[in-house]
């Protein structure tokens, strides 16, 4: 065993830094994820969609982190409390799944938040602009003097459209006349101010979202790979994957109970076994 490249006290020690690295990688991740998510703000969609950019795109530190804690687990398989860690946050890994698949909805639903939310802003702000130009147009078009139309624009006042007008010194048709193509003036301003979002933001948050949910299922399958239920032998992707197809071979017409089939299907996986020597 001194020959071999690796010694079983190299192993145990090489084991105890992978262990420590990959705890450095778990606090730095939660640091990160903790540092986008103070203050909590969880209705708000601006903080959904920064939360779940931060944890995708650190989700490979925690990956990296469990992977290098089973292959301490592997080197040094004497190690009971480095094993019940590997274990233990293997069974943690299911949670990580679950969250990653669960970013996929709530992305969803954030993007379409925020389309909806720019596009009903820019709607009540032209149904503001409207009645304000209105209720101003129907004051100019009312008044029966310049006096009268002096205190119904002051009545009417707001700063909002910018609208300041004067005593010209003409007579009230002509004061209305000007005063309406300024209004006009001002009318097409305001409105050329309020502008839909353009198609490229709308396809950029869209892009956004489909790319965050394709790295969310590629994530929650490689989490998938390392995480493992308790009292279970294999990942809990080969198990989810191997009882789809135990029910997909169950609804296909064939002789036997389920039973029988499943321990067909687990005689397929194992190796041969010779067979026995015969009896003299």
């Amino acid at each position: 065993m001194s020959d071999s490249p690796v010694s079983p006290r190299g192993a145990a020690v090489l084991a105890d830094r992978f262990s420590v690295f990959a705890r450095v990688l778990f606090v730095i991740y939660g640091v990160r994820v903790v540092a986008t998510a103070i203050p909590l703000r969880p209705l708000d969609t601006l903080w959904q969609l920064s939360v779940s950019s931060a944890l995708i795109s650190a989700a490979a530190i925690p990956l990296l982190g469990l992977a290098l804690l089973h292959l301490a687990a592997y080197l040094d398989p004497a190690n009971a409390a480095l094993e019940k860690r590997r274990n233990a946050l293997a069974r943690w890994a299911i949670l990580a799944v679950l969250g990653f698949l669960l970013l996929i909805p709530v992305q969803a639903y954030a993007s379409w938040s925020t389309v909806a939310t720019a596009r009903a802003r820019l709607t009540s702000q032209l149904t503001i602009a409207n009645r304000n130009f209105a209720l101003v147009r129907e004051a100019i078009n009312a008044a029966t003097s310049l006096e009268d139309l002096q205190a119904r624009l002051k009545s009417l006042e707001s700063p909002e459209l910018g609208i300041r007008f004067e005593n010209l010194g003409l007579p009230l048709p002509e004061t209305q006349r000007q005063m309406l193509i300024r209004l006009n003036e001002i009318e097409e301003q305001v409105k050329a101010r309020i502008k839909a979002p353009p198609p490229e933001a709308i396809e950029n948050v869209a892009t956004n979202a489909l790319r965050v949910s394709a790295t969310s299922v590629v994530y929650a399958l490689a989490f998938a790979i390392a995480a493992q239920r308790r009292g279970r032998e294999v990942p809990l992707l080969v198990e989810v994957l191997t009882i789809w197809s135990l029910r997909r071979q169950g609804r296909q017409p064939r002789r036997g109970s389920p039973g029988a089939i499943e321990e067909d299907y687990f005689a397929q996986l194992a190796p041969p076994e010779d067979d026995p020597p015969a009896s003299p």
